[in-house]
């Protein structure tokens, strides 16, 4: 939620439920506010073993906020598990069961290209390696030209969509995507 209220702004998301009959689960929509016009994506999930409604609505909003583009990496990381001691390590995690057992814990680590670009800058001993990076403003020059002159609406949204992903990581530059799309919308309704 953090991150569409980071880029999107409070007032510019929503995410809305509905239940799957017979208790086949829950779907969640995420809502995008694109000029004046709501764009919605839907994903549903299963009501979970524990806490079967909460678990179910969390899995749904997980998976709609996949479909815009958010933790879509996550389904390439390979299956990790945490480590336990009941020893105190440092950096390690307290815990408790319910019966009053305390443990400690690490969670798994991510690789590099899983972790925010933030985390990921050379350190200055290693100023003199260059890192990919994404070119942000060559990206917003190009969507923005596009956006000048494309006419329908929704070759515009999924430009718009494309572009916004591959901004991924770059909060300030989705800020000024989501920006030049709502001009857009807007200019395109004033002419209809």
């Amino acid at each position: 939620m953090k991150r569409l209220d980071d880029v999107c702004g409070k007032a510019g998301w929503r995410n809305e439920y509905r239940d799957i009959p017979n208790n086949g689960g829950v779907e969640c929509g995420i809502s995008i506010k694109i000029g004046s016009e709501w764009v919605t994506k839907w994903d549903a999930a299963e009501n979970t073993q524990v806490e079967a409604v909460k678990g179910g609505r969390s899995g749904a909003m997980k998976r709609a906020a996949v479909q815009w583009g958010i933790g879509r990496y996550l389904y390439n990381l390979e299956e990790g598990f945490a480590q336990i001691s009941s020893d105190k390590n440092q950096g390690w995690h307290r815990a408790k069961l319910k019966d009053g057992t305390g443990f400690y814990w690490l969670p798994p680590s991510l690789p590099d290209w899983a972790m925010p670009a933030s985390c990921n800058q050379p350190s200055p001993e290693n100023t003199n390696q260059k890192s990919p990076s994404v070119d942000c403003e060559q990206i917003l020059k190009d969507f923005s030209d596009y956006a000048a002159t494309e006419t329908d609406k929704k070759k515009l949204i999924e430009r718009y969509q494309h572009d916004w992903q591959l901004l991924d990581g770059h909060d300030d530059a989705q800020t000024k995507c989501v920006q030049v799309m709502n001009i857009r919308i807007n200019e395109l309704k004033q002419v209809a």
